[in-house]
């Protein structure tokens, strides 16, 4: 019996990454992927206003630089793919950018903060929850989703804690990993930040902020981190990453840190869901705001 328990998952597994060959870019093989968060249609986080004589948004900023993260990880000798859930932009620097990257775009077509199932696991349920999925194609070694963050509309230089978050089961030595390399190549290297240090944090809650993309990459057994350090509508933050050697400079940290990660923590055995029909927190409805919504396709666990 126990061992029939354990098969089943993964032979479901199995079935759903063939199905989804027919529906995401690239071969089903094992890259670390690097997803650039949020669309070039909704960016994201954005600078209140201009620095160094330049407004941009954290979709933006990896789309330009990705690149850089990617070329590291590379260069160390593991396979990395690049992806965003939206449609190639119709702008010719996103394009540029895009075509350097070799970007996979998913094509997801979504409004903010609109959430659905994971189809891995459709008791997890984000908006944008098909960049996890695609890690889980990918059979990722590795998952980063690339972002930025912002406290508030204005700017602020207060109250600002530069995190990386990561999932419950799988994710906290990656996550540290790259804090540790941001932390030694940038954070008050050049980036202000007042003497504090990225901090990591473990996230998987029903509706919490990433938790959904983290818990499909957790029951996968696919260690994943939000990349959440630098804010926008701090000042001198967004003047660093302004200038184009600091922004390379940091997209390398976070790829440093991913290779780090790789090279200490190979034959690692990862924690994997044994039962999808087992809820828990990360389970859609066990958030009170879940438990309002009707969202097709999600599985009811609780």
């Amino acid at each position: 019996m126990q061992r029939h328990f354990l098969i089943a998952p993964l032979l479901l597994l199995l079935v759903l990454a063939f199905t989804a060959c027919q529906q995401f870019p690239g071969p089903p093989t094992p890259a670390v992927v690097l997803d650039i968060g949020h669309t070039a249609e909704y960016p994201g986080a954005r600078t209140p206003g201009k620095v160094n004589g330049r407004r941009f948004s954290e979709c933006e900023f990896w789309y330009e630089y990705a690149y850089y993260t990617k070329k590291v990880i590379e260069e160390a000798g593991f396979p990395c793919v690049v992806s965003n859930r939206g449609s190639m932009p119709d702008d010719e620097r996103y394009e540029q950018w895009a075509e350097r990257a070799d970007v996979q775009h998913l094509r997801k077509r979504e409004k903010p903060g609109r959430r659905y199932p994971s189809r891995y696991f459709p008791d997890r349920v984000a908006s944008g929850i098909i960049s996890a999925d695609y890690g889980v194609y990918r059979q990722a070694p590795a998952m980063v989703f690339l972002h930025h963050n912002s406290s508030a509309s204005g700017w602020r230089r207060y109250n600002q804690k530069s995190i990386i978050l990561a999932n419950r089961h799988n994710g906290t030595p990656l996550a540290q990993a790259i804090a540790d390399s941001l932390n030694s190549r940038c954070l008050n290297h050049g980036m202000p930040n007042k003497g504090r240090k990225c901090q990591v944090q473990v996230r998987y809650v029903d509706a919490s902020r990433g938790g959904g993309w983290l818990n499909v990459c957790d029951d996968a057994g696919i260690p994943a981190a939000i990349i959440e350090a630098a804010f926008l509508n701090n000042r001198q933050h967004a003047r660093y990453l302004a200038n184009p050697a600091n922004a390379r400079r940091y997209a390398e940290a976070v790829g440093h840190g991913v290779v780090h990660y790789l090279r200490t923590r190979s034959g690692t055995v990862h924690h994997r869901r044994n039962n999808v029909n087992e809820p828990d927190e990360g389970s859609f409805g066990y958030a009170r705001e879940s438990r309002r919504l009707d969202v097709p396709g999600a599985k009811h666990l609780l």
